[in-house]
Order: structure tokens, then sequence, then C-alpha cells
């Protein structure tokens, strides 16, 4: 039986899962806003430490209250068992078109996951995932059982994979998604980029660099780089965010980091500091 009184303190103490909530406290050293929710909420644990409070929590939430982190935290620990982030890059609410992707998995291929728990809606999600067509190879619903039935129907042969984040917090695969590079779309690609990430690739396409004065130097590179094949292009933007790195890899795939806050931590990206600050905060005796 669960330790937290109801729903609504599950509700409550889900947003102690935040980037938001552990950048206080690895970066300012500031335990209040997690001490504040605990002593308001979870005042009947057992835990001697913060880090044997986290992990009961956590639990909590996988059975009575499963949130977004708790969907994203499972696929971002997924990718770590299957892949080396030598070799795959992530990225968790990236925005693409008019909408923001949960989960973007870069390696051979661009695949993107699209989160929709039992507590969401589903009015949004059609626009979602137009818009990560245009530059993924495959685009994944990752969903409760509650929509399974739905979603099986509405997208029943088409391109689009659905997996089903079951009641036993195990992922579920009931349609592959595969790519139709017809539906990439250039405006969209290109606009992922940064200014120095497509000035690379118009003197690697075109073995110069415009000189015309900032003001036009979008629009000039737009239009070069627009001239590639699109399947081409779409790999050329694959290679290029590939190589937004993360700090300390090693640090983030050890066990010393508790599988409770690997997105968290991908999120923010710790250094070797704030991966210290973190360790002493979940040491720290309650």
């Amino acid at each position: 039986m669960t330790e937290v009184v109801n729903i609504e303190s599950l509700r409550v103490l889900s947003q102690i899962f935040t980037p938001a909530s552990f950048k206080k406290v690895v970066r300012e050293g500031d335990y209040s806003f997690f001490e504040k929710k605990i002593s308001n909420h979870y005042s009947s644990h057992s835990a001697t430490n913060n880090l044997q409070l986290i992990k009961k929590l956590y639990t909590e939430l996988e059975i009575y209250y499963r949130c977004e982190y708790i969907f994203k935290n499972k696929l971002f620990n997924e990718i770590l068992r299957k892949y080396s982030l030598q070799t795959t890059t992530t990225f968790s609410e990236f925005k693409v078109a008019n909408s923001k992707a949960d989960l973007m998995l870069l390696n051979g291929c661009i695949k993107i996951f699209e989160i929709k728990t039992e507590l969401d809606d589903l009015s949004k999600l059609k626009k979602q995932i137009d818009d990560y067509q245009k530059i993924a190879d495959e685009v994944n619903i990752v969903t409760d059982s509650k929509f399974i039935s739905k979603l099986l129907n509405e997208y029943e042969n088409t391109n689009v994979g659905i997996i089903e984040f079951t009641n036993k917090n195990s992922l579920k695969t009931y349609q592959k998604a595969h790519a139709v590079p017809s539906m990439y779309k250039f405006e969209t690609l290109f606009k992922l980029l940064h200014k120095k990430e497509y000035l690379y690739l118009v003197e690697r396409n075109f073995n110069f660099i415009p000189d015309v004065p900032n003001t036009k130097i979008f629009k000039v590179c737009y239009e070069l780089l627009q001239n590639i094949d699109i399947v081409d292009f779409q790999k050329q933007i694959l290679t290029i965010l590939k190589k937004r790195n993360i700090e300390c890899p090693e640090i983030l795939m050890s066990k010393q980091t508790p599988s409770e806050l690997k997105h968290i931590c991908y999120t923010l990206d710790l250094n070797s500091n704030e991966y210290e600050q973190l360790f002493n905060f979940l040491n720290k005796k309650i």
C-alpha cells in the first residue's frame, strides 16, 4: 500500500522529477524545493537519505501516477541499455516546426518518440506527427494502454510506430515505424540548424562561404542548400546534429548515477562538479 496520502499528493510530488528542481540542487546548492515538497506531502516515508527517498517515490509514481517523466525516463534508460552515447545522441523537448518532440534519438537515422500518458489527451497529436514526419526516419507514439486501440485504428497501415508503456512498466511495440522520405520538408530540416552549422554545410557542399552581410547570410545559405537532394540533406542534418554531444557521458552511464534520474541528468548536461553536487545531495541524511 502506498505511503503517500492520495493521488493529488503524488501529482505534487511528481514536480520533484523535473530538470528545474534538480538545477537548483546542482547549480545553486538549494534543496528547499525538494525538502518542502517532501515534508508537506511525503512525511511518512522510511528512507534514511535522499537517494533512498527518491527511489521509493519513483516506485510510487510508477505504480500510481505515471506522469510524463516516468515515460521519458523509461525510454531514455532503454536507449542507454541498447546504445552507446559515443555513437548515439538524444534530445528532449526538441523543437520541430511548431511542435516539441518529447524525445529524439539520432544514430543511423532520426527517430522521434511522442509520449501520451493516460493523463494526456490526443487533441494535438495529429499536428505533432505531421511536423515530425518532415524530418524523421521514424516517428513513434509511446502511450498508455488507455489509448492503444484508438491509435492502432487511427494509424493502421501508416508509417507511424505504436508502442505501449505497459502496466508492468515495460515497452511493447504494436506497430513499427518506417521512413517515408517524400514527407521530408527542406525548410523544417534547415531550421534545425544553428548558424555555424548551416555555414559548415554550405562550405562542405559548395566549397565556399558566402561573402555577404550578416543580414543576408541566412537567405543565401537557405537558397544554396535547397539545391541538395532532400534525402541527402536529411542525412547531412543527422550527421550535424549528432555532433552536439554531452559533457560527461561516462558519469551519466555509470551505476553511480541512479536510473531514476538519468533523463534529468542528460537534459541538464551536468559537468563533473555538478555530478559531485548531485551525489552529495543524494547521500545527504534525512
